[in-house]
């Protein structure tokens, strides 16, 4: 458990403290506190750092073409780079909302949970969920994670690919998986009408974001979204159905990862992580873990 929390917690109280079976150390806690504590002692190391670059970036903003490389930031570690790539991104999307149309299909590259963890915890991916859904009430969000990828990854660093999916339902985004090879160099784009480039993991530079792609671009984007509307791996009608698929094909067993959620949607995870960067915030964890735990009542309703 936190430190902090539980001295505060006790109080002058002396002798054994309780703690909560929800703090049990297992896959689920131990991915949580490995992604917040990694992400938290990254960013908090270039915390000035990150500072300055975006004012010496300041420049790119509300550009409709940019491409950043990592020349540009060459002293910042890879953590604190993506978080750059990953909030100028976002916000290039947020400005260009009204060229989209529709219920846009987003292609996103995270295909790890340590990747995926970023949704869980770094405070302008949630309010870019939130930013967007309700915009689109109704959005799609399709994610390359092929079997390789599945059996290279602890269960713990699964987990949290699993938690970064349910908030995503949250929000009302249908999540779909893509397994096929090919899929895996394109990069992060939004379909809808018209199509948006906004690509931060996986390229050559810190980000590269277009608001409206060429048309070689698009044919490519339109192939990747008909590719997966027709053979999602997760294609099932209801959250609750998709989000079971997904931890069946993710080799994480839906019984316990559900009953689990219940336990730490009662207790919160602020007694197991509590991040000290300003950069960062347990609401998506604690807002997805609560999803899951609850999800049977929310399909009832």
């Amino acid at each position: 458990m936190d430190g902090r929390r539980f001295v505060d917690r006790a109080g002058r109280r002396t002798g054994p403290q309780p703690i909560s079976t929800a703090a049990l150390l297992d896959d689920l806690t131990t991915g949580i506190i490995w992604a917040a504590t990694n992400t938290d002692v990254a960013l908090l190391a270039d915390d000035a750092q990150l500072v300055s670059s975006q004012g010496r970036l300041a420049h790119h903003d509300g550009r409709r073409t940019s491409d950043v490389a990592l020349s540009e930031v060459p002293t910042l570690n890879a953590v604190a780079g993506q978080w750059l790539g990953s909030r100028f991104c976002a916000r290039h999307i947020t400005r260009n909302l009204d060229r989209l149309s529709g219920q846009p299909f987003f292609w996103t590259r995270e295909n790890r949970g340590e990747e995926a963890a970023s949704w869980l915890l770094w405070r302008h991916k949630y309010e870019y969920l939130r930013r967007t859904s309700r915009w689109f009430p109704q959005m799609r969000r399709a994610l390359r994670v092929s079997e390789l990828d599945v059996a290279a990854s602890p269960r713990y660093e699964r987990v949290l690919l699993l938690l970064a999916v349910a908030l995503m339902e949250v929000f009302g985004i249908t999540v779909e998986f893509s397994p096929e090879p090919e899929h895996a160099e394109v990069e992060g784009f939004v379909l809808a009408g018209d199509a948006m480039v906004a690509n931060w993991l996986g390229g050559s530079g810190l980000w590269y974001v277009d608001a409206s792609a060429p048309p070689s671009r698009r044919s490519v984007f339109s192939d990747v979204e008909a590719s997966v509307a027709a053979e999602s791996l997760v294609a099932e009608s209801t959250p609750q159905r998709r989000l079971a698929a997904v931890a069946s094909y993710l080799n994480i067993p839906w019984p316990w990862f559900h009953r689990r959620c219940e336990q730490l949607a009662v207790a919160g995870v602020d007694d197991i992580v509590h991040p000290r960067s300003r950069l960062l915030s347990t609401r998506g964890l604690n807002t997805a873990i609560r999803y899951v735990a609850y999800l049977n009542d929310l399909q009832r309703s």
